[in-house]
Order: C-alpha cells, then structure tokens, then sequence
C-alpha cells in the first residue's frame, strides 16, 4: 500500500531521480519503490530509459527496475520484456526485470501464467527472477501447478544447479506451503548439504524463512 508522503519528499524524490549522481538516483528509485509512491512512476520510468543508456550503472538500473514491478507501472512491460527476452547470462539486471515482469503481467498474485512460461523457456538469470517472483511475493501454485513445477525442476537442474549464486535457497524457501509429498522430493536432494539445513528445516516445518 502505498505510505503517506509530503509533498516536500515527493518533490526531493523528484529532484534525485534527475541528480547527475547515480548513488541519489538510486537511493531515490529504492526508496520510491519501498514506499509505493505511485504518483511518481512515470517520472521514474524516464528516468530508467535514461539510465540503462549507462552501462556503467547497473545497479541503479536494477533498483529502479524493482521499484517499477513493486509499483505496477504497466507503462514498463515492453522494456521490461525487451530485457527477458534478450535473457543475458550473470546479469542481475535480467533478473530481476523478470521479477518485475511477472509482476505487472500477471492478473493476481497467484496467476502463474507467465512465470511457468520463463521457468519452462529461461535460462539462468531469468530463471533466477522467476523464482523471486514465487518466493518474495509468497505465491501458492495450485497442487496441478506444483507437480509442473517439479517436472520442469528435474528438467532444468543444469539452469540452476550451478556453482555460483545459485537459487536453490529461494527454491527450497517458496515451498513452504506446497504439500508434503511434492517438496519433499525436492528437499531430499539437498538434505545432505549443510549450507541448505537451515531453509530445509523451515520448510518441512511449514514456515516461512525467505523474504524480499
């Protein structure tokens, strides 16, 4: 919901937006996102299509693109989708413009339309933001969407079981509420790895451990 704001904050959120360092551009976009301060949207939407011109600040460009998918800026989708589609490896970018894909695309916040489609089609990165999509927003597939899933997870090992910043975590996270049988099989395949203990026990147990 989107939090009370004077006008004073809105027109110095405004003027960091347009700041030439990118350090108050980004504070800016982050804070706009954390807030839900809507009526800025279109102003910081301009400011990310100046942004990704700079390749240089990808991490500004990342935070405004969360706080875009966080304000269901619908004007963002095919910028957003340009990104998804290109599908770049090792890039946070994509990643979380997958995140924020789902978010304006989808009709509810359990419609899994679009976010089986990237976790069936997506490489790493893309996978990658489906999976926050499911775990930060705390979505329920429906049992037939579960069994999907697993389907595609056995499928797909090789686009996340990998040695670097994998998201076999949020994976396992996501599942909390996913019936027994289901995420068992997932969280048996990991149970030997102490670095997935303590995601696993909260898990099985019903609980909820990862958030955005």
């Amino acid at each position: 919901m989107p939090t009370e704001i004077t006008p004073e904050e809105l027109c110095e959120l405004s003027e960091k937006l347009r700041s030439k360092r990118s350090p108050e551009r980004r504070s800016a976009a982050k804070k706009i996102g954390k807030k839900h301060i809507t009526s800025l949207g279109d102003e910081l939407l301009e400011a990310y299509l100046k942004e990704r011109e700079d390749k240089r600040t990808w991490e500004t460009q990342t935070e405004m693109i969360k706080a875009l998918g966080r304000l269901d800026h619908k004007a963002a989708i095919p910028y957003l989708k340009d990104i998804v589609d290109r599908d770049l490896d090792a890039d946070t970018i994509t990643a979380y413009a997958a995140l924020s894909y789902i978010r304006l695309t989808r009709q509810s916040k359990d419609d899994m339309t679009v976010t089986l489609t990237l976790f069936e089609k997506g490489s790493a990165m893309v996978f990658d933001g489906a999976v926050m999509a499911l775990a930060y927003d705390d979505v329920l597939p429906t049992e037939e969407q579960m069994k999907r899933l697993m389907s595609i997870f056995r499928k797909r090992r090789k686009v996340y079981e990998r040695p670097y910043s994998n998201p076999i975590h949020q994976m396992i996270g996501m599942m909390y509420r996913w019936s027994d049988e289901i995420k068992r099989e997932f969280t048996d395949r990991y149970k030997a790895m102490p670095q997935y203990g303590y995601v696993i026990s909260k898990t099985l147990a019903g609980k909820r451990s990862i958030r955005e």
